[in-house]
């Protein structure tokens, strides 16, 4: 009921005539939630406005649009660290999304884990609030919850009170604060500048969080930017634990900062996180223990990625970064070496000895500055987030053809840069063929960074760059954002997997595009400049390619074999299904829980939609999967409307089968026969309700019949199948 409840007044929202009705009716509701769960802090709130105003003008400045503003009600909840977990978390203040959902499984905070502080305190769970509004009414008593086991803070309420207010007023007007030493000796400091572009900042928060609270390591934050709420977490968290130091600059000179920090440190190791960058409290510690073992005068630096994946820096040499723009998979001819001796280190991330380090912190190579022998530990990463400047290298640097040479290159006379080219090779196929060792490039629409393994085309181009390398063939994969990498010329075949972004034909080598979803933004031009144009589709390719005068040949999507597999593993009762809400109601999973039937979720986005109780686990591991497909009693599955339409059947379908499970999805033209009844098909909510409440043993085909079924679709439709599809046409374009 509530759920039809939710539809309705989303649907309003889309009226001219309610939609401001609607809006200010959502906004009374959003404070009256707030102020009911009882977790302002007035004071604070105060502080950060600059005068005095009542809690309800408060809640209401926040709902009206102050929530997009940077106000925050509480110095307990971070908006950012939650609204990537709940759904519309960014259309409504992220405080009230989390009010209204099952507080089981999320964070609100980089300063402490509210996941660990409701399961030391069980009764928070059903508290108003959760565990933000239990640690909120206890904070008299037990301080403020701080640290990864949300232990009390070090210092009382009162005290951590004043801090705060302090803390948003000097945000809010203004000045400067110098760094003090640490009130605690620490081994390891890791030190860390946070500016204006880190809007990832809850992040760094987090990852500095957990470096400190291992004992004897300490964190240093310089703040620089004129967000409240930095500085207050950056305040909040110093006063209570010891071992963190803070400062706050106007300026947007983080090398200045960084300086600042290094120079007051008195730890033996220290860290350095260059600004706007991503390094996880685990590779942090990494580099410090790889300097203490390392001999005296050693300085240590990860691999260093660019924005859009590729390689920003492995060390610099006489031709500048070494391997920049390079995709991340140039560094496994490096292996299985760890350490990697370069002229110079590159970047501003760095670990040493803090008493070698007797230089200044000076733009964005200020690790090339070091004086020492420097290493590049290739096991360490650490990321821009945005796009890394420009090199600015120290003069004179020397080397760099041993390192080409290891890295599996040879240097070109001309060409564009950098002019280099892997050595070239044949390779023997299985079926005693013989073909050259091409480098081929998949192009996807993925993002970067941890997002892009909740995306479908990280993992099916993954999956495709196995088969391909089980055929010989080298491959990288490319992010949305290195689609126009400076160093396309070196690869032989491009392959783009088109998803919901356009993706252009390279202008160097064998351009192949396999449209695997989101048929109806291919137009024209999406398909120009292309040797040969796939999908997965036939109805589609054919209709399609009439319309566009262009060849397209089939290609349907597939399933890994290698994984996708039956092992003998009995088969349950479980009406299951994996995925994503997508922001909608999916009707494969909404309508039979409506109706009483047990589904068993697992997907990141479903709070709100459906009961909490339904929803197993907001997450599953790949490696996962295979077991529980087959070990379902089945699993559920659906299409977006444009893939359905057009005949485009997904690979969900491919890996149950291939696993050896049984599926039920909404109908798209080819399944049964492409299937042969393993998978069973809907035309309406009420025959999927008849499928799902009758007899499912008697509904899908014998054993015997589905483990031929599943036989035949590992031997036909797998990737290595594809890949072998897709080598026959590189080499005839070739």
């Amino acid at each position: 009921m509530l759920t039809a409840l939710r539809s309705r007044v989303r649907a309003a929202r889309d009226l001219p005539l309610l939609r401001p009705l609607v809006a200010r009716a959502d906004r009374l509701w959003w404070a009256r939630v707030i102020r009911r769960a009882g977790v302002v802090d007035l004071a604070y709130v105060r502080a950060q406005v600059g005068r005095p105003l009542s809690e309800a003008a408060a809640v209401r400045r926040y709902v009206n649009g102050g929530f997009r503003d940077g106000l925050r009600l509480s110095p307990l909840f971070v908006d950012t660290a939650v609204g990537d977990h709940l759904p519309e978390a960014w259309r409504v203040p992220a405080l009230y999304a989390y009010l209204v959902a099952d507080p089981r499984g999320l964070q609100v905070s980089p300063l402490w884990d509210a996941v660990a502080y409701g399961t030391a305190h069980p009764e928070a769970w059903e508290a108003p609030g959760g565990p933000l509004g239990h640690a909120w009414r206890h904070r008299e008593t037990h301080s403020l919850p701080l640290g990864p086991r949300s232990e009390p803070a070090a210092a009382s309420w009162p005290d951590l009170s004043r801090v705060i207010v302090e803390a948003a007023r000097r945000a809010r007007v203004g000045g400067e604060v110098g760094p003090a030493p640490s009130a605690e000796p620490v081994d390891r400091e890791l030190i860390v500048a946070i500016g204006p572009e880190e809007w990832d900042f809850d992040e760094s928060f987090a990852e500095a969080v957990a470096f400190s609270d291992v004992p004897g390591q300490g964190v240093a934050i310089a703040v620089l930017d004129d967000r409240a709420e930095d500085w207050t977490l950056a305040s909040l968290w110093a006063a209570g634990r010891p071992r963190v130091r803070i400062s706050r600059r106007r300026h947007d000179d983080a090398s200045l900062a960084l300086d600042e920090l290094v120079a007051s440190s008195r730890a033996e190791i220290i860290i350095v996180r260059g600004p706007n960058q991503t390094l996880t409290a685990a590779d942090a510690t990494r580099l410090a223990d790889r300097v203490e073992k390392s001999a005296a005068g050693t300085v240590l630096g990860p691999v260093w990625r660019d924005g859009d994946g590729t390689i920003a820096a492995v060390g610099a040499t006489a031709d500048g970064r070494f391997l920049a723009g390079h995709p991340i998979e140039d560094l496994a001819a490096l292996a299985p070496a760890t350490d990697l001796e370069v002229p110079a280190l590159a970047g501003s991330t760095f670990a040493a000895r803090r008493a070698e380090v007797t230089v200044a912190l000076r733009g964005p190579d200020a690790a090339a500055r070091l004086e020492g022998r420097a290493v590049v530990a290739l096991d360490v990463e650490t990321r821009t987030r945005s796009r890394a400047e420009p090199a600015h290298l120290p003069p004179h640097l020397t080397g760099g053809g041993d390192l080409l040479l290891r890295a599996g290159w040879e240097r070109l006379a001309q060409g564009p840069l950098p002019r280099v080219r892997r050595p070239q090779r044949q390779v023997e196929l299985p079926d005693g063929t013989h073909v050259p060792a091409l480098r081929w490039a998949l192009r996807t629409a993925a993002p970067v960074g941890p997002r892009a393994e909740g995306w479908g085309d990280t993992h099916f181009a993954r999956a495709l760059a196995d088969a391909l390398r089980r055929l010989g063939q080298e491959v990288v994969i490319d992010s949305y954002a290195a689609r126009t990498r400076p160093t396309r010329h070196l690869d032989d075949v491009t392959v783009a997997l088109r998803g919901p972004e356009p993706l252009e034909a390279s202008p160097t080598g064998v351009s192949l595009l396999w449209v695997i979803s989101h048929p109806d933004q291919v137009g024209p031009d999406d398909v120009a400049g292309f040797h040969e144009v796939f999908a997965a589709s036939a109805p589609w390719a054919e209709a399609t390619g009439r319309e566009l005068g262009v060849p397209i040949t089939p290609l349907l999507q597939c399933t890994d074999a290698t994984r996708f597999h039956p092992a003998g593993r009995p088969r349950g009762h479980d009406i299951l299904f994996v995925g994503t809400a997508r922001g909608i109601l999916r009707p494969s999973v909404v309508e039979p829980i409506r109706a009483g039937i047990p589904v068993t979720v697992i997907g990141p986005d479903w709070r709100g939609w459906i009961p909490a109780e339904r929803i197993a686990a907001t997450g599953v591991g790949n490696d996962e999967l295979p077991a529980l497909y087959e070990t379902a009693g089945v699993v559920l599955n659906d299409h977006w409307p444009a893939m359905q339409e057009r005949g485009f059947i997904g690979n969900r379908l491919f890996d149950v089968v291939a696993a050896g499970g049984r599926a039920v999805s909404d109908r798209v033209e080819g399944i049964e026969e492409l299937f042969g009844g393993a998978v069973r098909t809907w035309e309406g909510v009420p025959d999927l309700l008849d499928l799902l409440t009758a007899d499912l043993d008697a509904a899908f085909p014998s054993a015997p019949d589905l483990d031929a079924v599943s036989a035949r679709i590992r031997a036909d439709h797998s990737f290595d199948a594809r890949a072998r599809t897709l080598l026959d046409a590189a080499l005839r374009r070739r």
